[in-house]
Formats: C-alpha cells, structure tokens, sequence
C-alpha cells in the first residue's frame, strides 16, 4: 500500500439506509455469502479493506462443496460508500465478525476461520480472542503492517490540519495478476485516511498478542505482493503459539489471492488443512 495522496474536498453525502438496502439486494457482489454444509463444520471467510464477501466467493463455493457451511459477512461500512466507510474503525469491522463467528458457533461443534488481507488481521484478532473454540486458521495474504513509507506518512497526515485536506487515499489498480480478476473485482475506490490509519492500530493489536493465537494456523502470501509484505507470513509464523504452523509461497498471483491465477490452490490448501482439524 502506498500513500500517493490526492487531495479530495467535495464529499458526497452519506448513502440513507433504504439506499444500502436497495443496493445490498441488487447487487450479489455485496450480498454476504451463506450456504449450509454437510460435515457439521463451518467456515467463516473475511474480506479484505474496502472490498466485499465477493473476493470470497471462489473459495468459499470450493470449501461448501467439501462439506462446510460457509459464512462471508460483509464487513460494518463496506459495500457502499467512501463517506460510510469513513464513519467506522477497526472496532466495528471487528464486531461483524465476532458476531458471525457467534452465530457459527452456536451451531456447529468445529468452527474454523480464514480471511484475506484486513481478513486475515481480523482473523488473528478473533483467535486471540476465542483461543480455546477456534480449530484452526488460515491467514491468506494478511499483512501484519504496511509498508515503512506509510507508517512514516500516515501519522504526519492525521496528525496535522492536512488531515482535513487529504481525507481519501485514491486506490491504484486492484493487485491481482489476472486481468479479469483484477477488471471484475468489486471494492470502494477512495480509501478514507482515518480507515487506514485505525487498520493500523488492529495491526498493533494482533502483533502485541500473536503469542495468543493457540490453534493450528496456515498461513499462504503471494512473493510478488505490493500491498501487503511478505516479510508478515514469517512475522506470524515465529509469533504464535500454534502447535501447528504452516507456511505456503504463491508464485503467481499478486495480493488478492483468492481471485487470482492460484485460487484453485488456496481453496484446496485450505479445505485439507481445516479437514486435518474435524
């Protein structure tokens, strides 16, 4: 992630809630993802900053057809606007999947978690958390911190009046490798500043208690990422407690793995680990 500022001034007024509404029924990008499994286990599948269950969809279709009911919510603030994504943090993405991962549990005796990019962060978090329920986890692409530029910049920026100036942090072109993949993948274009830098204080979060997360863990990145580094699988790898680890490198897929060219490989990496696990 790179911060190339643009300065944004005019904002767009807040979506109402019949608009959401509206959108969140047309639009299956955004649509959470649930279907019931066979095997009495289930998955819950996070998204990534700023995109939508949609980036789950491939693997989460995969990992259903090996027998697990799949859940991919749709992250608080996402799947709308610049202006509502604006309006929240860490804490309430954090909240939507706590409160999945609840609802999981409350019916299904093995629940396992995976999430991409932010996912993954919020994956981490949620295995601090729920150390002894969780069977296992799959970190895929998860950036435990950014990039040396951002932590240098960001914290100029928040802490100035330029923070009323550079309020929005226009996305490059989504990092996946296949062109289709990267044309068709749906996600808010203008990531708000005050997002980013809250990204950064769960990355803190997750990294000051890793020693927590006690279950089995994979963890799968991309050598060619830019967004998130790949120094973070090793980072997670020698910090949890996992009495199982593991650590998969992907040659040819940029970030968003779960779309990209070896999506089929994610799938089957993850469906054989969490079945080691029921």
């Amino acid at each position: 992630m790179t911060l190339l500022l643009i300065p944004i001034t005019r904002d767009k007024q807040p979506m109402t809630s019949d608009q959401k509404t509206n959108m969140h029924h047309h639009n299956a990008q955004i649509n959470p993802i649930y279907r019931k499994g066979t095997n009495n286990s289930a998955i819950l599948l996070i998204h990534g900053f700023t995109g939508t269950p949609d980036c789950m969809r491939y693997i989460a279709n995969y990992l259903n057809k090996q027998g697990f009911t799949v859940y991919a919510p749709l992250l608080a603030g996402h799947g709308s606007t610049r202006e509502n994504l604006a309006q929240t943090k860490w804490k309430d993405w954090y909240q939507t999947v706590k409160n999945a991962y609840q609802e999981l549990h409350e019916d299904h005796p093995k629940v396992f978690v995976t999430g991409l990019s932010l996912g993954g962060v919020l994956t981490l978090k949620l295995a601090q958390d729920f150390p002894q329920t969780i069977d296992a986890i799959a970190c895929l692409a998860t950036p435990v911190f950014l990039s040396k530029m951002v932590h240098a910049t960001l914290p100029v920026i928040m802490n100035s009046p330029m923070r009323f100036l550079y309020k929005y942090q226009r996305k490059a072109d989504s990092d996946a490798k296949d062109p289709i993949a990267r044309k068709n993948y749906w996600n808010i274009k203008d990531m708000p500043l005050t997002c980013i830098s809250s990204l950064t204080k769960l990355q803190k979060v997750a990294r000051r208690n890793m020693s927590k997360v006690l279950c089995p863990t994979l963890i799968m990145h991309s050598r060619y990422d830019s967004t998130a580094p790949y120094e973070s699988m090793n980072y997670i790898a020698k910090n949890v407690s996992s009495s199982v680890t593991e650590m998969v490198t992907l040659e040819n897929s940029f970030h968003l793995i779960t779309i990209d060219y070896e999506k089929d490989l994610v799938g089957r990496k993850v469906g054989k680990f969490f079945q080691r696990f029921i």
